[in-house]
């Protein structure tokens, strides 16, 4: 019935659009609904650790561009034999943080572990040694490769994520990534984490809304981290109509 009313519609210098639902229970699955299907989106993936996300991006979106960033320097060089012969994938052997510069990693006998932030009450491993490292800024990185627009931004920086949302601030306020899905820490795994209130109402204050929370993991029955994704508010009404009209180009 909505395929044979298509021409009608479009008489009337309008077009029927089909929304893709989004689930709430897989979070690639839903970015690719939100994203309409696109399957060559870029991505950056922050905290790439050994690529267990670029395997999942690359498995839902086959022809992603994907920049994937690891600062510690044990770990990216195995991340970067495993992209060695991906031609869309590109590691990058920097941290992603609110300045560029330099600042100490504290690498965890656990690599996924690792942070800039210090192990607190709950951490797992142990602390391996401390190293030198170069921060780079999204909007900087961006602005360098003439990078227009990020489809999707993923960060599991292991407590470090405001920090690196602060650094793509100018691109968040033109509008210019679509999704942020990035590991937040409820509990006391790290020093110094932010409140999840602070990091909501930064990512509020630059045009984002919350879609979804994924995967939580407990400790102690308690909720120690979750996987949350949320989508900008311009991208959402220009793209998400849920069998609505919009006017036909």
């Amino acid at each position: 019935m909505l395929r044979s009313a298509r021409p009608l519609w479009r008489k009337a210098g309008l077009e029927l659009v089909q929304f893709r639902p989004v689930k709430g229970k897989d979070p690639f699955a839903d970015m690719h609904a939100l994203l309409g299907g696109d399957t060559n989106p870029l991505v950056c993936d922050v905290g790439a650790n050994l690529g267990q996300s670029i395997d999942r991006f690359r498995r839902r979106f086959p022809r992603a561009v994907i920049h994937s960033f690891e600062p510690s320097p044990k770990t990216f060089a195995k991340l970067g034999k495993k992209c060695d012969r991906m031609v869309s994938v590109s590691p990058w052997n920097y941290a992603v943080g609110s300045r560029a510069g330099r600042h100490k990693l504290i690498e965890n006998t656990l690599p996924g572990m690792s942070s800039i932030l210090p192990p607190g009450k709950t951490a797992y491993g142990e602390i391996d040694r401390t190293v030198e490292i170069d921060i780079v800024t999204l909007d900087q990185f961006a602005e360098q490769r003439d990078i227009d627009f990020i489809h999707i931004l993923k960060s599991d920086a292991q407590g470090y994520e405001l920090e690196v949302f602060k650094g793509a601030q100018r691109m968040m306020q033109r509008n210019k990534i679509a999704l942020i899905y990035f590991e937040f820490i409820f509990s006391e795994m790290y020093d110094n984490l932010p409140a999840f209130d602070e990091v909501f109402r930064f990512l509020s204050d630059q045009g984002f809304q919350l879609v979804s929370f994924y995967q939580p993991f407990f400790q102690n029955d308690l909720v120690s981290w979750a996987d949350v994704l949320f989508i900008n508010s311009e991208y959402y009404r220009e793209h998400i109509v849920t069998y609505s009209t919009r006017r036909a180009a």
